[in-house]
């Protein structure tokens, strides 16, 4: 799990001034290791989307500093996740009563 303030090192070549493309083929391993992280993303035709930490709702710009994402990874990374919604199949669905009332598209 990664420790407060920790950069998560999802790639060999970490410490690189140019941030590549990730090829799509690398989007379900981060999705995992989002997940077993205790991070996932809830989507709603309604709202957009919202990231939790657990129980807890975080922002989207939180996840993308903590995870070492330039904005571009992070755009692509989101398209996928719009249409694949990995988290609902990792975890099974997400019981939206245990959401807190309130949440708002924080990456929106």
């Amino acid at each position: 799990m990664t420790q407060p303030g920790e950069k998560v090192k999802w790639r060999a070549h970490f410490n690189q001034l140019i941030a590549r493309p990730i090829p799509k083929s690398e989007f379900p391993v981060i999705a995992k290791r989002m997940f077993d992280d205790g991070l996932y993303c809830v989507l709603s035709p309604d709202t957009g989307y919202q990231w939790y930490s657990g129980r807890y709702a975080v922002s989207a710009a939180a996840v993308r500093e903590v995870w070492g994402l330039s904005r571009s990874q992070w755009s692509r990374y989101m398209g996928w996740v719009y249409e694949e919604d990995p988290f609902s199949s990792l975890g099974g669905e997400v019981d939206e009563t245990q959401i807190p009332n309130g949440s708002s598209n924080e990456g929106h």
